[in-house]
């Protein structure tokens, strides 16, 4: 595939729509610049209680018309980020998750769709049709609680 056919079937998320969300005891923010998304973290302390900090786009009309997502990153650190789908609707439905390597090296990452798996519930493949958010979280299956740090996005693409 052509460099021009790859743009014409890519959809670049739109910056201004990064959120953060954590758990009450983890801080995060997040800084969008024309360059990318940064995500900064910190774990919050004490045994590991599922404490978290995530950087979340919306995905208002389902994945469908995809079948990956594509990006540059590098973290702070050597670190494991999760790539997640989450459906729209109710409080914490179940997700689907890739975990990836990251360090300071910038590299790109390409995380088909079909090697993501159900945790929290699902079942199967990702719902595509009513997947509402791409997420990049920081969590405690891969990190200690008390860490810190940064993960930079750039390209962030739906492809398919």
């Amino acid at each position: 595939m052509t460099a021009a056919a790859l743009v014409a079937i890519a959809l670049t998320v739109v910056p201004q729509t990064w959120l953060v969300e954590r758990d009450g005891t983890s801080t995060a923010g997040v800084t969008v610049t024309d360059r990318g998304v940064t995500l900064a973290f910190a774990i919050g302390s004490g045994p590991a209680r599922a404490q978290f900090a995530a950087v979340v786009t919306p995905i208002p009309a389902g994945l469908t018309a995809f079948s990956r997502v594509s990006f540059a990153a590098h973290a702070s650190r050597p670190m494991r980020i999760n790539v997640d789908l989450r459906p729209a609707g109710t409080h914490d439905p179940p997700r689907w998750r890739r975990s990836i390597y990251l360090d300071r090296t910038p590299r790109t990452v390409t995380v088909p769709f079909d090697d993501m798996r159900p945790i929290g519930g699902g079942s199967g493949p990702a719902p595509l049709a009513s997947i509402g958010a791409l997420m990049f979280v920081v969590d405690t299956n891969n990190t200690r609680p008390g860490t810190s740090g940064e993960v930079t996005l750039t390209g962030v693409v739906l492809e398919r």
